[in-house]
């Protein structure tokens, strides 16, 4: 009889240890910590840019040479005229080019393939919410624990660029305009 009224203070007891919140882990030493992607669509490339914010000791290592490896080991899409950043200041590097091949002209619309994007970071732009505008799409959250905003900026438009939509819209991968409404 008395074991089973040390019972009910060891499950309550276990239960409450069950629900301690873990002590938070202090970041990796060598980590990226936050990156902000902007692509803008002008003429039939885009222009793609990403400033990375970097712990101080992957910062001090880091050259053009390794962000450019680490994007085309990234994305699989045709880049060229690459430009490269260092702030030291804020620990951020910026890296800057044009892609090539990532949107088409047809008689009445251009269509943008974001998927060499969306692929490789495990985003797709319905399912993962991005914000509609009448600018483009954005994105904020987490990749691998790593704080992430995404900004695709298109042709401005006077009605938001919406999920399956026509003349203007996106589906999961790509993004679509009117030729006539492209400046």
């Amino acid at each position: 009889m008395r074991w089973s009224y040390s019972i009910l203070p060891i499950v309550i007891l276990l239960s409450l240890l069950g629900c301690a919140q873990p002590m938070p882990e202090p970041p990796a030493a060598d980590v990226e910590t936050k990156q902000i992607i902007t692509i803008e669509a002008r003429d039939q490339l885009l222009c793609y840019q990403c400033q990375s914010f970097w712990s101080e000791g992957k910062f001090s290592k880091l050259s053009e040479s390794e962000l450019k490896a680490r994007f085309a080991g990234k994305y699989n899409v045709k880049a060229r005229d690459f430009e490269f950043s260092f702030d030291k200041a804020s620990h951020s590097t910026i890296t800057k080019c044009r892609v090539y091949g990532a949107i088409s002209k047809g008689q009445d619309r251009y269509t943008a393939d974001f998927l060499w994007l969306l692929n490789p970071l495990g985003l797709d732009f319905i399912d993962d919410n991005f914000k509609e505008s009448k600018h483009g799409l954005s994105w904020e959250g987490k990749l691998a624990s790593v704080l992430t905003t995404i900004e695709v900026e298109c042709p401005p438009q006077d009605s938001v660029y919406k999920a399956w939509q026509y003349p203007v819209g996106h589906c999961h991968g790509h993004i679509w305009w009117q030729v006539a409404s492209y400046k």
